[in-house]
């Protein structure tokens, strides 16, 4: 099969890619009334919140498939070393450039994160479903987008480093970051995501190492919160 038969067309797999990140602002807006009204509207907006990852999801992977029409393979014992290798290195960086963003800017977390842990302090039902979509919807969405999407969709498969640092770049913008360490935290990290991908192959690669470090991420703040 050749690269040009196996994607949209680069043009079609951006539009595509910058209706997938729109639309992944669009879907956390119900968090907003998830603690104003009645119980039954609260959870009426619950289950928006929840079709909203779910419909994101699906189309996601609908586009995915038409430029990744590739079988499901397996992780083999060498993607998950190099997945714990990427976590360790995730880490590091984290450790690093947290340091020198207190030194700096004198933030002991990102804007990213300060801004969730803001929302899970508005009430129980936000805690539980932004907890729930951040370890479980978010990383699968933001996958397929900003690895299976952006780098199977809008560069050729023999591009290696190029879409690598496109990746981290545009998974950096939607983080929310103020300043420039913070900013090079999330571009590192969705770097990293994309390097994993790069040399495996499979999405299912990212999909649990995001996850991964989101549900540590998730933890964290729960043990933070007031």
């Amino acid at each position: 099969m050749t690269n040009q038969n196996r994607k949209l067309g680069s043009t079609a797999a951006w539009l595509w890619l910058i209706l997938l990140v729109i639309i992944l602002n669009l879907v956390q807006l119900p968090l907003l009334f998830l603690n104003h009204g009645a119980i039954g509207q609260r959870f009426v907006w619950s289950a928006i919140y929840v079709a909203g990852f779910a419909a994101v999801i699906a189309l996601g992977l609908w586009i995915y498939r038409r430029v990744h029409p590739v079988k499901w393979q397996r992780l083999t014992r060498q993607d998950w070393w190099l997945m714990v290798k990427a976590y360790g290195f995730v880490i590091l960086v984290e450790m690093v450039l947290g340091m020198v963003n207190s030194l700096l800017y004198h933030q002991t977390s990102t804007a990213n994160n300060q801004a969730i842990s803001s929302f899970m302090n508005q009430g129980t039902l936000t805690m539980v479903m932004l907890s729930l979509t951040a370890v479980l919807a978010s990383p699968v969405i933001e996958e397929l987008t900003f690895r299976g999407v952006l780098i199977d969709g809008c560069f050729p498969a023999n591009m290696f480093w190029l879409p690598i640092i496109v990746s981290g770049v545009a998974f950096s913008i939607v983080h929310m970051s103020t300043n420039p360490v913070s900013w090079l935290i999330y571009a590192m990290m969705g770097g990293t995501f994309a390097y994993v991908y790069k040399r495996t192959g499979k999405l299912q690669s990212t999909i649990f190492l995001h996850g991964f470090n989101n549900l540590i991420a998730v933890g964290l703040m729960l043990l933070t919160l007031h």
